[in-house]
């Protein structure tokens, strides 16, 4: 795959998938990993202990990254038994896997025997994440993975929720705790109304310090809203997208509101960042096209699975979005 995974040619020319981070130490991480060096990732994770959003970012990436290495970070661990990052990575790396069993695609269009592979996977990473809060109980990173456990397995609601308070416990700005509850609570998973999703997004954005990339949850939560509602039971196809561009058209005031907040000129550069400029670019493509040609240009060609797969193929969606020369 090469440090920056898969590339393409044409509108998707430069384009790299789900490597959503400007951070040359993770990069070179990821390709000692891809080289087969186990050691020297782990050894930069372990240094990962004063920013609470970088280590999670960098457990993200290298959870990735890892994905068919889970027996390889097992035997590591068999060897450092309640290691904190060796812990936390392999959950994160059984989660990515479990995923992959299961496919993106909606339940319906799953297998029996998928949904089998995908629920015995998480329930082996249910226990090393549960090894993982013990072996560090101040840290919020394994209750980020636990969050996407307990979607996969369709905890209940109570327990989710519980689940998003302990991470907001150790770290109450959290953007990716903030941005995981977005999809648990989201319809599709919890059978929840979409003002709920709605509501979400807009307290969170209320409460998120000026500068800071947390108020960019309320855009995740109207994009998330507005898939919800076209992909419902509710009318015919025709009536779904009338209401979807409803709703994009009532939220895109306050959407604009959080970009504006979140861009303050004093802010300083987040970890999730470039998420956040993913999901503007998606939002605003077609209705503010100078803006969303911005956020795209912010983005370094480093496209985020979601929202751009909700249109098919993320690479190819954002390349003729935007292709070279207008990005």
């Amino acid at each position: 795959m090469g440090i920056f995974g898969r590339k393409s040619g044409g509108v998707m020319e430069g384009l790299v998938l789900d490597r959503t981070w400007a951070d040359q130490e993770l990069d070179a991480a990821i390709a000692a990993l891809e080289g087969g060096d186990l050691d020297k990732p782990l050894e930069l994770l372990k240094g990962q202990t004063f920013d609470p959003d970088r280590r999670a970012t960098w457990v993200g990436g290298l959870g990735l990254a890892a994905v068919g290495r889970s027996d390889q970070l097992q035997s590591r661990l068999d060897a450092a038994p309640g290691d904190p990052e060796l812990l936390v990575w392999l959950a994160q790396t059984l989660v990515r896997e479990a995923w992959e069993a299961r496919s993106a695609l909606r339940a319906k269009h799953v297998s029996d025997e998928q949904f089998k592979t995908f629920h015995q996977i998480l329930e082996v990473a249910h226990e090393v994440i549960d090894a993982a809060i013990e072996a560090a109980p101040d840290d919020p990173t394994p209750w980020l993975v636990y969050q996407w456990i307990a979607i996969g397995l369709q905890a209940p609601q109570d327990v989710q929720g519980k689940i998003f308070e302990s991470a907001l416990a150790r770290q109450p700005d959290s953007h990716m705790a903030h941005s995981n509850r977005v999809q648990a609570i989201a319809p599709k998973w919890s059978g929840r109304p979409v003002e709920d999703l709605l509501s979400f997004g807009a307290e969170t954005a209320a409460k998120a310090a000026t500068g800071r990339v947390l108020n960019t949850v309320l855009v995740e939560a109207v994009v998330e809203a507005g898939l919800n509602v076209l992909t419902g039971d509710e009318g015919n196809i025709g009536k779904r997208i009338m209401a979807s561009s409803r709703l994009d058209d009532q939220w895109r005031d306050a959407v604009l509101a959080s970009r504006e907040k979140w861009l303050d000129p004093d802010r300083y550069r987040e970890p999730g960042d470039l998420i956040a400029h993913n999901f503007y670019a998606y939002f605003l493509r077609n209705t503010r096209p100078e803006l969303a040609r911005a956020h795209a240009a912010s983005m370094f060609g480093r496209v985020s699975f979601v929202p751009w797969c909700y249109r098919g193929d993320p690479l190819k969606t954002f390349g003729k979005a935007f292709p070279p020369g207008k990005r």
